[in-house]
């Protein structure tokens, strides 16, 4: 066997082979998409679905996501029958209400959903709801571990007499930059 799990998920429309996007994220630059794109397009040809796009983000679970925001303008427009991610938490670690929101858009846009991970996560399976609600809460409560050991970390510098943050001054730059872009847009609206 190829050792590709899950379980096969439909056709689409008239028989056709299911048209696929794929979602992927990581939190930093040292993490690699590969780990989770190779595993889901495996899958997706093992179930003979066509793969149409593929959504990558590299940036944490709570902060806004450009490829996670144009997944779901694409969903609403039907541009694929179904999105396939690696687990619940690479689509949001914001906890229940956001999760289900996610989901929500999606299935009330005809948009299947499928996690690798958690594979009972099909929209027509019972408890369907439940099930989002718990792996949505677990990885909401991730996040805030996460959260609690980073603050803790930088506590530990501070109390170390470490700097915590950008350094002193950096912004400057930034601020002149941008007075000086405010002053030149100003003239120019003088004239």
């Amino acid at each position: 066997g190829s050792g590709v799990a899950g379980p096969a998920i439909g056709e689409g429309s008239g028989g056709d082979a299911v048209k696929l996007a794929l979602y992927t994220r990581v939190s930093t630059e040292d993490q690699h998409q590969e780990n989770q794109v190779l595993v889901l397009r495996d899958w997706a040809a093992a179930q003979g679905h066509e793969v149409v796009r593929e959504y990558q983000d590299t940036i944490s679970g709570v902060k806004r996501r450009e490829q996670l925001d144009e997944l779901m303008r694409a969903a609403t427009r039907r541009e694929f029958d179904m999105v396939a991610m690696w687990s619940l938490d690479r689509l949001t670690r914001e906890g229940t209400f956001q999760s289900l929101y996610y989901l929500n858009t999606l299935t009330s846009s005809g948009i299947r959903v499928f996690s690798y991970q958690q594979p009972m996560l099909n929209p027509g399976a019972p408890f369907y709801d439940v099930v989002v609600a718990v792996y949505a809460e677990v990885a909401r409560l991730e996040r805030l571990q996460i959260s609690e050991r980073t603050k803790a970390g930088m506590a530990r510098v501070k109390r170390n007499g470490g700097h915590v943050g950008r350094p002193k001054g950096s912004r400057d730059g930034h601020k002149r930059l941008r007075r000086r872009q405010y002053d030149l847009v100003r003239a120019g609206g003088a004239r």
